[in-house]
């Protein structure tokens, strides 16, 4: 589910990006950073999506199981359903500096105008909106510099022209039901 979801965006935002532009080659992958290491080393620009954290979402934690009605009658315990946000960094490498602070800033401006997106269940044209999700919420995360310094150390990478944002919620819902439970069919009270 993590997967579509980046993917839904990628091709959301580089929708967006290819606006008014004859080139066919992808202005955003999926992907790590651009570093000195890649194959790309030709290329005169590498802009990157990439997955940097995975938190769970604390303010709606569903506490305890859930029972729930399986297919051949009987009841089931089930786990609850987990809701995660992702931190999602978009760099971007060009050998012209101008031009990477450029995309970052087209960045800005579709996140800016889309920042919410919800399956639309009237619209037909939704086909590429990632199953089992009802709504993402696109947040701009301002990480200070000594959190920034973590982030692209850990990368092993110097710093690039970048932005991070934040995607609300995702609930991750498996259906797996664990454990069989059997009902309460007769309560007898002895005095």
């Amino acid at each position: 589910m993590i997967y579509e979801v980046l993917s839904f965006l990628k091709l959301r935002l580089e929708s967006f990006l290819s606006e008014k532009r004859s080139g066919k080659e992808p202005l955003i992958t999926l992907s790590n950073p651009w570093s000195n290491d890649d194959d790309n080393k030709n290329s005169s620009y590498l802009n990157a999506m990439s997955l940097i954290n995975v938190e769970e979402e604390k303010t709606f934690v569903s506490q305890g199981h859930k029972i729930v009605q399986g297919k051949n009658g009987g009841y089931y315990k089930k786990e609850p359903e987990l809701k995660v946000n992702l931190y999602v960094l978009i760099s971007a490498y060009n050998k012209n500096y101008e031009d990477a602070l450029k995309f970052i800033s087209k960045v800005v401006g579709f996140f800016q105008q889309n920042n919410v997106f919800q399956k639309d269940r009237n619209n037909l044209q939704n086909d590429d909106f990632p199953v089992n999700v009802e709504k993402l919420i696109i947040e701009l995360y301002t990480a200070d510099f000594d959190q920034q310094s973590q982030i692209w150390g850990s990368l092993n990478m110097g710093y690039l022209p970048s932005v991070i944002y934040k995607v609300r919620m995702l609930i991750i819902d498996t259906d797996k039901a664990d454990q069989e439970v059997s009902l309460v069919k007769e309560i007898k009270a002895g005095y």
